[in-house]
């Protein structure tokens, strides 16, 4: 039995769809035989797997139930899904069976990756740099260029499996077994007692979190992790890094693509200490560590928060989200129910492929590349809504600093300025 996809009905099924601008520029962006392997390659499909041979299928797998033949340049393929109920679409089809994306969702990635104008044209005017229209957002600086975000890698979560004693195969398999180590080697935040409670709770007072700050449920602590190249070995704090496009349960599925492991003072058994002085007295107190290279694209710690919560809040450090949400807190200024991320850096900001079902919230630092990372997320995402810290803190997290050390600021000065 063959299961036939035909998106030529597109206007049928996806209300509206046809009469929107983009999908008429992105039809006539993949005209040519040549544009749906290119693009295809740039979601992270194997370009081994667009050669038009029988191979492992890069959305289920097998040894060769996949055929790409990309017939009248359409990006089509056949796969039999080892069933032999032969699946068959066009290269839409082909993206929901790798990801699972909606044909809404796959029109958006594919305007992002290939540059096609969001905004439905006007007046017959130019677009702007990178065909990206600019809602409310200041021009970039000089020495900003607009480009497409990387795009996440396929990651085979069904073939990186825990196998304690046995010898990795790969070494995103060597490398994801030391993450379950570390993983099981470690204790839940919202699980601790004893010292290790003590060392957490004073480093979040000492950054500026109170007494009763809610722990984050993704974040793990391991009370002694060595770091042999720096000759340390110490508590820390561990921050798994998931990716959006993964799932709402990736963090259930322990589709872990990395972590960040930030070593604290071994002195905060004794107490609160200084902010500068909470972290490990070593050159590099935080250190990022994935799977693969260049697999953490499009990936954050997901803080708190559901895919039911209103609004998405994403900025670059821990800290920096936190310190945010606490702000909000202590001036009763938040009313909506917040998803929160941190994307660890603004490398990360610009390539997060931001889910478009809810508003979306960006919390800069005060920097040149903090700036320039919101610029360019903007340009993406053109609704965003930008928040940055008052002139003299680098982030929230010195504003919230600065809002404990002068009690009577906490409600006069504004949380944010849009």
């Amino acid at each position: 039995m063959m299961v036939m996809l035909d998106m030529r009905g597109i206007d049928r099924a996806f209300t509206g769809i046809r009469d929107e601008p983009l999908y008429g520029r992105v039809k006539d962006y993949l005209r040519g035989g040549d544009r749906w392997p290119w693009l295809l390659t740039r979601f992270g499909i194997p370009a081994s797997a667009l050669k038009g041979k029988n191979c492992p299928c890069p959305g289920c797998g097998g040894k060769d139930r996949f055929r790409f033949d990309n017939k009248d340049g359409t990006g089509s393929f056949l796969c039999s899904q080892g069933t032999g109920e032969v699946l068959a679409g066009s290269g839409w089809a082909l993206l929901e069976h790798v990801y699972g994306w909606t044909f809404e969702r796959a029109l958006e990635e594919v305007a992002r990756v290939t540059l096609v104008d969001f905004a439905p044209m006007a007046g017959g005017g130019k677009l702007p740099v990178g065909g990206i229209r600019i809602s409310d957002a200041p021009p970039p600086p000089q020495s900003v260029t607009i480009q497409a975000p990387g795009v996440p890698q396929v990651i085979h979560w069904q073939d990186l499996k825990i196998a304690p004693g046995a010898r990795p195969e790969t070494e995103a398999q060597r490398r994801y077994d030391y993450l379950m180590r570390v993983f099981q080697e470690s204790t839940p935040l919202s699980q601790l007692d004893g010292t290790g409670l003590q060392i957490v709770r004073n480093y979040w007072i000492s950054r500026g979190m109170g007494e009763r700050f809610r722990m984050p449920p993704h974040m793990h602590f391991h009370p002694d992790l060595p770091d042999r190249k720096q000759n340390w070995s110490g508590p820390a704090l561990i921050a798994w890094v998931t990716r959006p496009c993964d799932g709402a349960n990736a963090f259930a599925y322990r589709k872990f693509v990395g972590m960040q492991r930030i070593w604290l003072n071994p002195e905060l058994r004794n107490g609160p200490v200084n902010a500068k002085q909470s972290k490990a007295p070593i050159e590099q107190a935080k250190k990022s560590y994935g799977i693969l290279d260049q697999g953490m694209i499009g990936s954050s710690v997901h803080l708190y928060g559901t895919e039911y919560s209103r609004i998405r809040v994403i900025g670059e450090g821990i800290e920096t989200v936190l310190a945010w949400l606490r702000i909000q807190s202590m001036q009763g200024t938040l009313t909506e129910s917040v998803e929160a991320h941190a994307c660890l850096g603004t490398s990360q900001i610009k390539n997060w492929f931001a889910p478009t079902d809810k508003p979306v919230w960006l919390l800069q630092d005060n920097d040149p590349a903090g700036i320039q990372a919101a610029q360019f997320f903007r340009q993406l995402h053109p609704d965003t809504r930008i928040l940055v810290p008052p002139q003299g803190c680098n982030d929230f997290n010195d504003f919230l600093l600065t809002l404990i050390q002068n009690p009577s600021q906490t409600r006069s000065v504004s949380p944010c300025l849009p």
